[in-house]
């Protein structure tokens, strides 16, 4: 790729400048005469030898692109490249380096139990850092020896910090006899369908059941005497209603990324940050931060800048009303677990208040509502 400079000699004589450059094989571009210069493109390989050939003539650079603008940029920036420099290089000889180490359990005596099984592996604090394959030979080494007294173990590094988190085993000394149950409801409702695969059904459809009532019975009867207690088993659905509230501002603001990115580097020390290079996007950015390293309580972080652009979109009442409905719609399916869809729904109060519309609806849904009880 061809590098051009934009120079300026300056001369009276500019046809025999122009005739000395020809000589020269020298390739120029987009020539400006003006009253004591003559300015054009030169490809950068060529300006050693005009300033070799043309000796008498003093030659200005006014723009560069490649090397040249390069090392320009490099010296007017030097030193906060020298700072990122020496980041980053701080960043690449302590990244790799253990400071502390937290085994996360109340039981002191678990703790050390883990602290010393660590030690034995090399992982100590001021030790350098593992392999992701290491730590899980480690893990998986540490619960084959403690089996007995350890359910899970996790070792999760951030930074120079290593988090140990362990969960004690539990030995129980009895077992829950799950051979006998009932299918119950679990909230009031009406019937909309019942699937029994094992026990006796004790309901049917359109039946209104209050909370606890048996569904399906596990106590399997034949003239009124016990015959079999099983573990009952099936499906049934409910009619439950719900009141649900929701409010949706009339007026938004959304945020959407411009494209445009910038890098910085923050510094951190308790709740006080400062960024080494002023800001190059606009007023409204989100921010992104990523943990480079800590030292002597400092923390060091890459920073992403992302401008933004705020859209101001207003709503009609019909409109915020259609999403706050739809509002209530996601917060039921992430409410409910057994969420089987709408029977019905009616809006019961709207209001306009502080640029909100505020809803209060009545909601009816099929929902599964049979759990297991467990009996003697």
């Amino acid at each position: 790729m061809k590098h051009y400079l934009l120079v300026r000699i300056k001369t009276t004589k500019k046809t025999s400048l122009l005739l000395k450059l020809n000589r020269l094989n020298v390739d120029i571009k987009n020539i400006t005469y003006e009253t004591d210069y003559l300015k054009f493109l030169i490809l950068d390989k060529d300006l050693k030898r005009v300033k070799k050939y043309l000796v008498s003539y003093e030659v200005e650079i006014l723009d560069e692109t490649g090397i040249y603008k390069l090392k320009k940029e490099l010296k007017r920036n030097n030193l906060i490249i020298t700072g990122i420099i020496f980041a980053v290089v701080i960043f690449l000889i302590l990244s790799n380096i253990i400071v502390k180490i937290n085994i996360i359990h109340e039981d002191s005596a678990l703790r050390e139990l883990i602290r010393e099984s660590l030690e034995e592996e090399g992982v100590t604090p001021l030790s350098f850092k593992k392999s992701y394959d290491e730590y899980e030979r480690i893990i998986e080494r540490i619960k084959e020896e403690y089996q007995d007294k350890i359910e899970w173990l996790e070792i999760d590094v951030e930074g120079m910090v290593i988090n140990v988190r362990v969960e004690e085993r539990i030995i129980n000394n009895y077992e829950k006899d799950y051979s006998k149950c009932h299918i119950v409801a679990s909230k009031s409702g009406i019937i909309k369908s019942i699937r029994t695969e094992k026990g006796v059904t004790e309901v049917s459809m359109n039946d209104y059941v209050s909370k606890g009532d048996i569904l399906i019975n596990g106590s399997i009867k034949l003239n009124e005497e016990i015959k079999e207690n099983v573990c009952a088993s099936g499906s049934v659905y409910a009619e439950v209603w719900y009141n649900v509230s929701a409010s949706i501002p009339i007026t938004e603001e959304i945020k959407k990324d411009t494209g445009k990115m910038r890098y910085n580097i923050m510094i951190k020390k308790g709740t006080n940050e400062s960024v080494i290079l002023k800001s190059r996007v606009g007023s409204e950015k989100r921010v992104e931060n990523i943990l480079l390293f800590r030292i002597f309580g400092f923390e060091v972080y890459l920073q992403k800048e992302y401008e933004i652009e705020i859209e101001k979109i207003n709503y009609t009442e019909e409109e915020a009303l259609k999403k706050g409905i739809l509002l209530i719609h996601e917060k039921l399916e992430l409410k409910l677990d057994n969420f089987e869809g709408i029977i019905k729904e009616k809006v019961l109060q709207k209001n306009i208040k502080n640029n909100n519309i505020y809803i209060d609806m009545f909601v009816a849904v099929k929902e599964q509502i049979g759990i297991k009880e467990y009996f003697d």
